[in-house]
């Protein structure tokens, strides 16, 4: 008999498939930017900003011998590095940026007096170096052939970071911070050894001064501003020298800000200058670095330390990291860090890599907190943002306000301070704080057996307000930090 009536199953079953709506994708801690005042290549075809996984790729872009170049190996050379976090290199070229300049002074040609200055048992000059006064002597200059000899014993008497180099047949006094404060100027010493600014020496009379100038043009602040809307980066570092004030404004800026700032410093004075004025602002965000050879071997050491430094994937298991006595790849230690000046970093809150008993490590202090508690902090934050802002994206309906829609919703926050657990970051612990929420028996255990509690206030006590302006009760997360040993006390008692 042949069915001529045939009804479609919808009568009776009727199916509707639909995919998850999109959510948001975790922002990037390792992605880090590099703001330089080079320009590429070819701007034309590189746009405002580039994406890179290599160090060729940033040399093929601008240049085996720029700035940016050097930087980016040293970023890339570090084990781990940005990649091993799941980063990238985000390289921006500033708009029309002028790095702030050292002051200097230059002498005249001074090559026919080599065989004056090796006479000289017991020189004595007066370098005055940003309104400070270094007063030298006993300088012994006995055998020295060249300039640069005579440059080396200067340079020796001098603290770290003031440079005297050799250029051409003179020699050039520098600085060792940058901007309009910068200047060098150099004068006869009252001591009783021989005066070495007569014409016949140094012939300081015939030398030239030139003070630092300012950064000018895009500032840091500017360029974060025209381009955090336009590619994901969270820490960020320049090539530009800066003066002070301009280091400074860039710390306020950052603070309010969901990146962190790496910036290298060469005088020993910015330790209780710039260095502890950010400190005491709490400025945070703002990773200071000393390396005293030059503010060009600083950018380096600077991309070498925030290359190690952001290589954390936080998705994985004892994989979070310190930055204490990590070894940089392509950098040397400092030789100008003393034993005096290495103890007035911790409390200003400067990092930086030294040399313990001939064994390279960086120096991390926690003047202004740690680095990897700053870092985590962000890691931690974008987690929790992403899974809530997609938690209520993702559901095809709604999710009640009631006690069982704060559960499925508290759920995946949980998730991700678990995952901090599982990464190192969070662990079980007494909790040392006088801030309490919710019951504390039941706060205590958690954080003694999990390592965070995460509590929402009752659905029944929400006001009116709150219940019409669809608000989720107030949630609260308390984490116990892991911490990190980084020294220790070993007492030993023998017995005959």
């Amino acid at each position: 008999m042949t069915v001529t009536n045939i009804l479609p199953i919808s009568e009776i079953i009727n199916i509707t498939i639909s995919d998850t709506p999109q959510g948001l994708t975790e922002p990037n801690v390792n992605s880090l930017a590099i703001m330089t005042n080079e320009a590429p290549i070819n701007p034309a075809t590189f746009g405002a900003f580039g994406e890179f996984v290599s160090p060729s790729a940033v040399a093929s872009a601008f240049g085996t011998n720029s700035v940016t170049a050097a930087m980016a190996n040293a970023v890339f050379a570090q084990v781990p590095n940005i990649l091993s976090g799941n980063g990238q290199l985000v390289i921006i070229p500033m708009l029309n940026a002028v790095s702030a300049t050292k002051g200097q002074f230059l002498t005249p040609s001074i090559v026919a007096n080599i065989a004056n200055f090796a006479a000289v048992t017991n020189g004595d000059l007066g370098v005055t170096v940003n309104s400070i006064v270094y007063d030298i002597a006993n300088l012994n200059f006995t055998g020295v052939t060249t300039l640069a000899q005579i440059a080396a014993i200067i340079q020796n008497a001098l603290p770290a970071g003031i440079n005297v180099v050799v250029v051409g047949n003179t020699l050039k006094f520098l600085s060792d911070k940058v901007g309009s404060a910068s200047t060098v100027a150099l004068a006869t010493y009252a001591g009783g050894g021989t005066d070495l600014t007569g014409a016949t020496l140094l012939d300081t009379a015939g030398g030239t001064a030139t003070n630092g100038a300012n950064s000018s043009g895009e500032t840091v602040s500017a360029c974060l501003a025209r381009t955090s809307g336009q590619v994901a980066y969270c820490p960020f570092m320049t090539s530009l020298h800066l003066e002070d004030a301009a280091v400074e404004a860039v710390a306020a800026t950052v603070q309010a800000l969901d990146n962190l700032f790496f910036h290298n410093f060469s005088s020993l004075t910015d330790i209780a200058g710039v260095i502890t004025t950010i400190q005491q602002a709490t400025e945070q965000k703002t990773r200071c670095l000393l390396y005293t050879p030059s503010q060009e071997a600083g950018n380096l050491m600077k991309a070498a330390y925030a290359g190690r430094a952001c290589s954390v994937d936080f998705d994985g298991s004892n994989t979070d990291s310190t930055m204490n006595l990590k070894t940089l790849a392509t950098i040397t230690p400092d030789p100008g860090i003393s034993q005096s000046v290495y103890a007035t970093l911790n409390a200003a809150g400067a990092d930086a890599y030294v040399s313990y008993a001939g064994v390279p490590g960086v120096y991390s202090t926690g003047g202004n907190d740690y680095w990897d508690n700053q870092y985590a902090n962000l890691a931690l934050k974008f987690a929790l943002e992403t899974e809530a802002f997609n938690y209520l994206a993702q559901t095809n309906t709604k999710v009640p306000q009631t006690e069982q829609g704060m559960t499925g919703f508290k759920a995946g926050l949980i998730t991700v301070m678990q995952q901090f657990v599982t990464n190192g970051e969070l662990a079980p612990g007494q909790w040392n704080s006088s801030e309490f929420f919710g019951d504390p028996a039941i706060f205590n255990q958690n954080i003694l057996q999990n390592g965070y509690y995460v509590y929402s206030q009752p659905v029944t006590t929400q006001s009116a307000a709150a219940r019409n302006a669809r608000q989720a009760p107030l949630v609260q997360i308390a984490a116990k930090r892991a911490g990190a040993i980084q020294s220790a006390n070993i007492l030993v008692v023998l017995n005959a």
